[in-house]
């Protein structure tokens, strides 16, 4: 295979309507109480979301591995947990966390992940898949987890809406 990076063209950030998605069911009181769990990026477009969920929000520096297990234990605990990053850190850099802590417990926790083609290009190989959908070949060896790759703001705000309710792994 040609290591060169795989690049994304043009889509739409699919951030904001993710984070409008949280806040509208976090205000609206539905399902189990959220917890969002993000480990240094992400910063401004996540400010409305720490505002409402106070200590529910967390930003734990650089520790995925850490974070992935506590969120385990949350989602375990009767939480709905959102953990955030740039997609190789929540499919490759966690992976054996996220198969023992999360998937094999069936854990409530939701791995989100932005493209780093997209968003963190410039970051470099730690931050960016090499070949299109290798972040999601990977995460499909996971027991127990439901994948999604919306489009669109309409699936994404579908999605979070249909994951909140939805206990498991995604």
């Amino acid at each position: 295979r040609n290591l060169t990076m795989y690049l994304k063209t043009k889509g739409p950030d699919l951030r904001k309507p993710l984070v409008d998605t949280l806040l509208d069911i976090e205000r609206k009181g539905e399902g189990l109480p959220l917890v969002f769990i993000t480990c240094d990026v992400g910063f401004s477009f996540l400010e409305p979301l720490q505002v409402a969920l106070g200590p529910r929000f967390k930003n734990f520096g650089v520790t995925e591995f850490s974070s992935a297990i506590i969120s385990a234990a949350l989602g375990l605990s009767g939480f709905s947990v959102w953990f955030y990053s740039m997609i190789p850190f929540v499919s490759w850099r966690i992976h054996e966390m996220a198969r023992n802590g999360i998937c094999l417990h069936n854990a409530n926790v939701k791995l989100l992940g932005v493209s780093g083609s997209e968003k963190y290009r410039f970051l470099g190989w730690s931050h960016n898949a090499l070949y299109k959908n290798e972040e999601t070949d990977w995460l499909k060896k996971l027991p127990n987890i439901k994948i999604h790759i919306p489009k669109t703001e309409e699936e994404v705000k579908k999605i979070v809406k249909q994951e909140h309710q939805r206990a498991g792994p995604a």
